[in-house]
């Protein structure tokens, strides 16, 4: 049995964290790998379930949060406050608008009033998570909003063949958020107000289903969405490993954004992998931590006793 392992944040946590405690299960793991270079997060789902590179992730995550299969094209419309700085504008990070889903919905309902004729629809089955269908496929490049967040949105703006009509669908909708009753509230409550949607990830479910791993844990949608579409079996991450299966693949995928989390990734998760991996019971570990980098270990490369174990930011920094 081969396991895949992807925590996504786990370099960024380590590279903006002041870590105080040692993790010895993940830096054994990490320590005794083989190392080779990787893609990005993204790209190397692709490969798992035979997707091509810069698939669109957005009808994906929707089917996770919806259940509904649905062929049309989406993008993720992830709703943002956009705030003016000198001469530029600055994406505030989601975290801070902490947007409720009554709010979600009424404006939803005002944008669906507006532009339901011209065939868009927006939905909003996660406060934070809005998905909006257009009316025929759109070719452009778009960029995450984590990638953006606390920075100049306008060099991420989307670009390619029809990079304008989105730009100029994003300027129409900041007017139409203006002066919602929303917006009016929540900067009388002195909160930011959602004044634009960001637009990316988009593309459609494939029409030739999809395969993947025998087994996936996750709490990440995107690759909820993917085990849904490939027909694995799937559950929801709960802190443990479950190990019932005894042969196949597996994909555990999880997000890692604080120390707390860290800490239980280590307990419950690291080491029991380590000695799953010493005992047999796993042929192959394989990690992808965000770094571009993916770390490869085996029961042989273990009993590599030499490779002292090293602290993770300098692992992920270094490798």
């Amino acid at each position: 049995m081969s396991i895949t392992l992807l925590v996504p944040d786990l370099n960024t946590l380590s590279a903006n964290t002041a870590m105080q405690r040692r993790y010895p299960a993940l830096e054994t793991l990490f320590t005794r790998s083989q190392v080779q270079p990787a893609a990005g997060v993204t790209d190397e789902l692709a490969k798992l379930f035979g997707l091509p590179a810069g698939f669109g992730g957005a009808p994906f995550m929707r089917l996770a949060d919806t259940g509904e299969r649905d062929s049309g094209f989406y993008f993720r419309a992830d709703p943002v406050h956009l705030a003016p700085d000198r001469d530029q504008l600055v994406m505030l990070p989601l975290s801070v608008l902490q947007v409720q889903a009554e709010e979600a919905q009424a404006l939803a309902e005002t944008f669906n009033r507006t532009y339901a004729s011209d065939g868009y629809r927006l939905d909003t089955p996660h406060p934070e998570r809005w998905y909006l269908r257009v009316p025929a496929p759109l070719e452009c490049v778009t960029h995450e909003p984590v990638m953006v967040a606390g920075g100049s949105v306008f060099e991420c703006m989307p670009q390619g063949e029809d990079g304008q009509r989105l730009r100029q669908l994003m300027n129409e909708v900041q007017m139409l958020f203006y002066e919602q009753p929303v917006n009016l509230a929540r900067e009388a409550a002195g909160r930011p107000s959602i004044n634009s949607l960001w637009l990316w990830g988009g593309g459609c479910l494939p029409e030739i289903p999809i395969t993947g791993p025998d087994r996936v844990l996750t709490d990440i949608p995107l690759v909820v969405g993917l085990a849904r579409s490939a027909g694995s079996d799937y559950s929801n991450w709960t802190g443990t490993w479950d190990m019932s299966l005894k042969s196949g693949d597996q994909l555990i995928a999880v997000d890692c954004i604080s120390e707390s989390a860290l800490t239980q990734l280590e307990a419950q998760l690291a080491v029991p992998l380590l000695h799953a991996l010493r005992q047999g019971r796993v042929d192959a570990l394989i990690i992808y931590p965000g770094n571009q980098c993916c770390y490869r270990i085996t029961q042989a490369s273990l009993r590599q006793f030499w490779r002292r174990r090293r602290s993770l930011p300098d692992i992920l920094r270094l490798t």
